[in-house]
């Protein structure tokens, strides 16, 4: 199981979200087609089979050889709504969304319900959960069967469950009907997994004050059964940690972090102990060995990424791991092996995700040289990709330089315009005026960037005539203080603790990190969010243990970005 960095866009998420279409009961197509000896819909029916076997490859080649212009309207909708859900199962629904047939258009009451379905599956996906909720509440109104009106309310409520909820709120919330805001509110009350039982309560009585009658409120009971279900209690906790060699100080500041929440629990049964991991793959497994033989039932670290594949390629491990760090991409994590950290990649996935929400589906990419600034792009490009936008530009930078004028001019075809000019120029053989223009076929802006790359970054896009157009970039551009000036405008993911303000006396944020910047001044302004990520590691414990952690599981609602006009 894969636990994502305790950032996104200020929620701590699950990375697998909603990795294939949700599984659905036996399905009519429509009526009379289970009999039918038509060539081309036992084609169809043929693809139904292998989308539901998990064959995509073949359900793939079946539908190339459909030929669209011989079905009859029944059939071609049958066929777009095979296409949309193939989409859907290889991680492309904004595709799906654009194959489906459009809304109210359907005849067959079946394949209406089923393309919903689908349309609510694509923008569960895309981060819409507006819109995916609208959707199935519009689709329950077609439903006149109480046990389908009741599978109606499960699908909404179990994609409410996975999905991203960080865009769920702001104004475009607060200006939808009081039906869907009910389901979505009570969906991040049940999300909240660190609320205190008191609070909890407190909670979802303002919620029934506010949406009486309300069709979730059924689910109220699933909620306070899960906060009330018992916890086992863990006696030994160990902690794999680099404590010495070049990565000391960031394992140190883990250690700090957890130790913080540690000691504010003054009733926890825990016994926790820490091992160096050293700098080696000996020392490593040499520290993995001797906590397992020393009584610890849950293991947190290691903490480089070199460690983490390492333990996973050790097998699986007896005890659970909550692993700091990530495997590379695509490999399989063992059995009770979670994953929890502060990859670079996973934000630039999230502001993919984030901007296509957004609506911006062609972007230019701009990273510094270097493995690092070619993973964060790499990411951001697959990830746009399978969600059905376009990288149609790339370029590096020199991540030392001050002067970015070369590279910002190549991104934006600034470099293609001058070139135009002086060609006329010479044809003409007189001077013109001229001012550069950019090129007109891209939306967004993606960089890659440290905070000191960023500040020099911004200004010089702004110079370089990038206009409008909106910039989007990772945490890694913020340091954690109130940005300056030359971070106005771009748009970037952090968690609440980074962006609490230390005079917001009201935010539990604010004031952990404020106490926690008194007890180590020093690791607070050079490894804050290692410190950060060291303290949540110690709730996830027993959260992961006794089972609370949901897929979309995270600590506080809301969603708040810095650096935007």
């Amino acid at each position: 199981m894969n636990l994502l960095s305790p950032r996104t866009f200020l929620t701590l998420a699950v990375l697998l979200l909603m990795a294939c279409v949700s599984p659905r009961g036996q399905r009519e197509v429509y009526a009379g087609a289970s009999a039918s000896t038509d060539p081309n819909e036992l084609r169809l029916r043929s693809v139904e089979e292998q989308l539901a076997g998990g064959d995509l490859d073949d359900a793939r080649l079946e539908l190339k050889q459909v030929p669209e212009s011989q079905l009859s309207e029944l059939q071609r909708a049958y066929w777009q709504i095979l296409q949309a859900e193939l989409a859907l199962a290889e991680g492309r629904p904004l595709i799906a969304l654009q194959t489906l047939p459009k809304p109210g258009t359907l005849r067959d009451p079946s394949l209406a319900l089923r393309a919903e379905e689908d349309r609510a599956q694509a923008l569960f996906r895309i981060g819409d959960t507006v819109g995916a909720v609208q959707v199935l509440l519009q689709r329950e109104k077609l439903l006149s069967d109480p046990v389908q009106r009741a599978e109606n309310d499960a699908l909404l409520w179990n994609g409410l469950r996975q999905a991203d909820l960080d865009g769920a709120s702001g104004l475009r919330l607060q200006q939808s009907d009081a039906v869907t805001r009910g389901w979505i509110e009570l969906a991040l009350i049940s999300r909240a997994v660190w609320t205190p039982p008191q609070n909890l309560t407190n909670r979802l009585d303002e919620w029934r004050t506010q949406y009486p009658r309300h069709p979730a409120t059924g689910r109220i009971a699933d909620i306070t059964a899960a906060q009330n279900a018992p916890r086992k209690q863990l006696q030994n906790v160990a902690l794999l940690l680099p404590l010495s060699g070049p990565f000391a100080g960031t394992g140190e500041a883990v250690r700090d972090g957890f130790f913080s929440a540690y000691f504010q629990s003054p009733q926890s049964p825990l016994t926790a102990r820490i091992y160096d991991t050293g700098a080696t793959p000996e020392s490593l497994m040499a520290a993995y060995r001797s906590a397992l033989n020393e009584g610890a039932e849950f293991l947190i670290g290691p903490l480089r990424r070199e460690d983490v594949v390492a333990l996973a390629a050790d097998g699986r491990p007896p005890v659970p791991v909550l692993a700091l760090n990530y495997l590379d991409a695509g490999a399989t994590p063992p059995f009770n092996f979670f994953q929890w950290g502060l990859a670079p990649e996973d934000e630039a996935r999230q502001v993919a995700e984030r901007a296509m929400a957004d609506g911006q589906t062609r972007a230019v990419t701009l990273a510094p040289e270097g493995d690092w600034g070619l993973r964060v792009q790499r990411a951001f490009r697959e990830r746009l990709e399978a969600l059905g936008g376009t990288v149609i530009g790339e370029r590096i930078y020199a991540g030392d330089a001050r002067d970015h004028s070369e590279s910002i001019r190549a991104l934006l075809a600034l470099d293609m315009s001058e070139e135009r000019h002086r060609a006329l120029t010479t044809t003409l053989g007189v001077k013109t005026e001229f001012e550069p223009r950019r090129r007109q076929d891209v939306g967004m802006v993606f960089i890659a960037a440290r905070p000191d790359q960023a500040r020099s970054l911004g200004p010089q896009l702004r110079f370089h005539r990038s206009g409008a157009l909106p910039v989007y970039a990772t945490a890694s551009i913020y340091e954690g203080e109130a940005p300056a000036m030359d971070l106005n405008g771009l748009r970037f993911c952090d968690m609440p603790w980074m962006l609490a303000q230390a005079d917001d006396a009201a935010n539990g944020w604010a004031t952990l990190r404020t106490r926690l910047q008194t007890l180590f001044p020093t690791r607070s302004r050079e490894y804050t969010r290692l410190l950060a990520l060291g303290y949540d590691a110690y709730t996830l414990v027993s959260l992961i243990e006794n089972g609370q952690l949901q897929p979309g599981s995270f600590s506080r609602p809301g969603h708040r970005e810095r650096g935007t006009p």
